[in-house]
């Protein structure tokens, strides 16, 4: 299967313009990235919407918001459109990152997985997420850890 994993933006930034798994100082999106395993990666941005870790952005200063939330609708249905499962690390972000993923999937009714908590927990547990994702295998996936949330899974 098709696997985005993906999370949200961080607030502190480097500054100038360069790829955005360069530009956040969050540690949290880079151990998300160095356990995607396969999957697609992509970072949520108050600012960008889902955008791929190569994707070159300029530093900026925003907060997801209502407002931002349907701003940005179209492009995050846009860009999971072409995945069979979204997989979403919350761990450490707002909650309306989260509802903006969960809406975007539930409106082309595409499965999504949400997984973590804060301080990163739950982030070893990417793996087995990920591997039984890849296989199309979501029969007891909320048994790999306590925080996964499920949506959209037949």
């Amino acid at each position: 299967m098709k696997v985005l994993l993906a999370t949200a933006c961080g607030a502190k930034k480097n500054k100038g313009k360069m790829p955005a798994i360069d530009l956040y100082k969050s540690s949290r999106i880079k151990a998300v990235y160095n356990r995607k395993n396969g999957a697609d990666f992509a970072v949520l941005s108050a600012k960008y919407g889902l955008m791929p870790p190569e994707k070159i952005i300029k530093d900026y200063e925003q907060i997801l918001d209502s407002k931002g939330i349907k701003k940005l609708m179209p492009q995050v249905i846009e860009f999971i459109r072409k995945y069979e499962i979204i997989v979403f690390f919350k761990g450490g972000s707002r909650e309306e990152y989260r509802e903006l993923i969960k809406t975007a999937s539930e409106t082309i009714n595409k499965p999504l997985i949400l997984i973590g908590n804060r301080n990163q927990e739950d982030i070893g547990k990417l793996e087995d997420l990920l591997i039984k994702c890849t296989k199309g295998d979501l029969c007891n996936i909320n048994e790999i850890a306590e925080s996964i949330e499920t949506f959209n899974i037949p």
